[in-house]
């Protein structure tokens, strides 16, 4: 009985880890990537997740690379004279070491362009960050589907 717990006990941890989407690599974890679309035709989508350094050093992102789309851009929203303006960034993101750098509505946030095909609620989507010094982190991006409130 006792290695039948055991056996029920490892399966379910099995189990959890495979629809767990929270990624590690070199001490720089990924939390719950994102890709909020408003419909399942949709051709834009924005990505959020929280980025958090617990290396000894700085880490820079460049950028992302994902088949989800023809183009993925990083994204900052400024708010001018009461207006949010949306805008790609030119330069590396920087994440100091024992920071976090949180990707979510109004602030930075990954846009996808010319999405290539239907999606589906809950469908996981391959994509990698891209860290200067060769520091490449696969993750899978979350699809929600319309305007529900979602928190990392």
């Amino acid at each position: 009985m006792f290695k039948f717990l055991i056996h029920i006990f490892l399966f379910s941890i099995s189990i959890s880890a495979l629809h767990s989407h929270d990624y590690n690599k070199n001490n720089v974890e990924i939390f719950h990537p994102i890709l909020k679309i408003v419909k399942e035709d949709a051709r834009v989508g924005a990505g959020y997740m929280i980025i958090t350094n617990n290396s000894n050093k700085k880490i820079e992102l460049i950028g992302l690379k994902s088949e989800i789309s023809q183009i993925q851009e990083i994204h900052e929203v400024l708010l001018k004279k009461e207006v949010y303006k949306m805008r790609p960034i030119k330069k590396n993101l920087i994440i100091k070491s024992g920071e976090n750098l949180e990707f979510k509505p109004k602030s930075y946030h990954f846009m996808f362009f010319d999405i290539n095909k239907n999606l589906k609620n809950n469908e996981m989507l391959d994509a990698k960050l891209i860290f200067k010094k060769d520091l490449v982190i696969p993750i899978k991006f979350k699809v929600i589907i319309g305007n529900k409130g979602h928190k990392h």
